[in-house]
């Protein structure tokens, strides 16, 4: 088993642990989802279409994997968006001991494509805590994944931290339709440990037959095909 190491920055980054299992911020949404689609409760395949299942995306291992998959770097304060008169946005929060959100000037962005349904400006959210990976491993930052409900997109970046020793900050985006508080613990950013090795790409045969049999193999299954017989369990304490 690997060992990474959060190493606090000052002593004020203690007052709220900000990086934590990305299962422990599983949505509200994703719990209340139905497993089976509405109507088809009581069957495991769709009548008339026996090679559908009635499954919905809640049962799709992938999805949850994502979702639950390292560790989440979460705000720690609450912070409030307005917009000026302008319509720019004003962002608030209570206490002075820690800054949750800082920027650059656009100027440092020049030339960067912005999302269209966000304002044409660059935040960050500032961490008090730097990752020290072991040797080799470097660490992908990203939006929370599969959470396109947050009033932000963070913005990705791939940091060597084995080697890099300070806490790694995440500029993101804000969506222009969003007035309101920014509750603590709202995931901001996702992190994923990454081994750096080559990689060699190849194109193979088609194989018709291995094709066949291995299509066979994964429908013989009704229930659950891909967690049955492919998936494996990921583990992060």
């Amino acid at each position: 088993m690997k060992k990474i190491k959060i190493i606090p920055i000052r002593e004020e980054s203690l007052f709220k642990i900000s990086i934590n299992q990305s299962k422990l911020h599983v949505p509200d949404w994703y719990k209340k989802s139905p497993l089976r689609i509405k109507g088809l409760e009581k069957t495991y395949l769709v009548p008339n279409f026996p090679s559908s299942v009635t499954s919905t995306y809640k049962q799709c291992s992938p999805f949850l994997d994502a979702l639950t998959n390292g560790y989440v770097f979460s705000l720690t304060q609450d912070i409030e968006v307005t917009i000026n008169d302008n319509g720019f946005p004003f962002i608030m929060w209570r206490t002075d001991i820690l800054e949750p959100v800082t920027w650059h000037e656009n100027s440092h962005w020049d030339g960067l494509k912005y999302p269209e349904n966000c304002h044409e400006f660059v935040y960050k959210w500032e961490n008090y805590f730097a990752i020290k990976t072991p040797r080799g491993y470097s660490t992908l930052f990203t939006h929370p994944h599969n959470r396109y409900d947050l009033p932000f997109y963070t913005i990705s970046g791939i940091v060597d931290t084995d080697k890099y020793k300070g806490p790694v900050h995440f500029p993101f985006f804000l969506k222009k339709d969003f007035v309101g508080i920014i509750k603590a613990g709202t995931p901001l950013a996702q992190i994923t440990f990454i081994k750096r090795e080559k990689w060699f790409r190849s194109i193979k045969k088609y194989n018709a037959e291995n094709i066949k049999k291995s299509k066979f193999n994964f429908f013989s299954t009704i229930e659950r095909s891909y967690k049955n017989n492919i998936w494996q369990k990921k583990e992060y304490n």
